[in-house]
């Protein structure tokens, strides 16, 4: 139902018959309906009826636009023009979200959604560690083994978590870190520090840990698992997420929908009937 209403209205705001008559139409007619449409976007927009200069200058541009356009399709400039397909085809495509949009899910579903979705509503995790430095910029070929001998030290119990960091190199950054979020561990070590940290066990030394900066020794203090929300504390993300999947699952069956009516040749690139100059 949602795919037919899509492309019915789809014919019916952009049918070719609609366009073509338009064009070759000489007359331009502002009707009562768009004028009063004029109306409702400007006061949409500035919360005061428009002045008659106003209106005026909103009509002006309307019929503006019309004869550039009409002109513009009589000389054939939207043919083949790539920004103009993509236009068009976008138009198709907000046409298939406004019609998501206006649908609103039984409390069921969208509960049904949550559960499904849960961890994506949770607050983030936080983190707790400390990490040695090794530059390889002063060590050279020596860091990792500098560091695997770092470790097996720390792992004997011969240095606390406090003073490890003094084993190490100067880091420009802090060595200790306190509940921070893995988007917060990723946007100061980079994406692969903080996925790997991220599995990391608590209470013991890891590494060699690489980074941007060079290679670490890790030690987890605390992950703390956050619990997830509650569905009435999330209930109007949940909804924009709903609507967000189904008008994807809606645009590619309408997309399925609408290609299965034409054929569809590609040519081979390397086929002597293709230019490649």
């Amino acid at each position: 139902m949602l795919i037919g209403a899509v492309i019915y209205g789809a014919y019916g705001i952009y049918g070719t018959t609609e366009v073509e008559a338009e064009v070759d139409d000489q007359r331009i007619i502002v009707s009562n309906d768009r004028i009063k449409g004029f109306i409702r976007f400007w006061k949409s927009r500035w919360y005061r009826d428009p002045t008659k200069q106003e209106l005026d200058g909103l009509i002006d541009r309307y019929v503006r636009e019309t004869v550039y356009y009409k002109e513009a399709i009589k000389m054939g400039l939207d043919k083949d023009d790539p920004i103009t397909r993509r236009r068009m085809a976008q138009k198709l495509q907000f046409l298939t979200k406004d019609v998501v949009a206006a649908q609103q899910p039984e409390d069921d579903e969208l509960k049904r959604y949550f559960l499904e979705n849960k961890d994506r509503y949770k607050n983030p995790d936080l983190i707790t560690f400390v990490h040695v430095f090794f530059d390889p910029d002063q060590r050279g070929n020596a860091t990792l083994d500098d560091a695997n001998g770092l470790l097996t030290e720390l792992r004997s119990g011969g240095s606390d978590t406090s003073a490890a960091a003094n084993k190490g190199d100067r880091f420009m950054l802090s060595n200790e870190y306190s509940q921070q979020t893995r988007e917060d561990v990723r946007k100061m070590f980079g994406t692969g520090f903080a996925d790997k940290i991220a599995t990391l066990v608590p209470g013991q030394w890891h590494g060699p840990v690489l980074s941007g900066y060079g290679v670490h020794l890790v030690y987890i203090s605390s992950f703390e698992v956050a619990p997830v929300r509650d569905f009435d504390q999330v209930a109007d993300i949940v909804l924009s997420d709903w609507q967000a999947n189904q008008s994807e699952k809606v645009e590619q069956a309408l997309y399925e929908n609408l290609k299965s009516r034409y054929e569809i040749v590609i040519e081979d690139p390397t086929s002597p009937a293709i230019d490649n100059n």
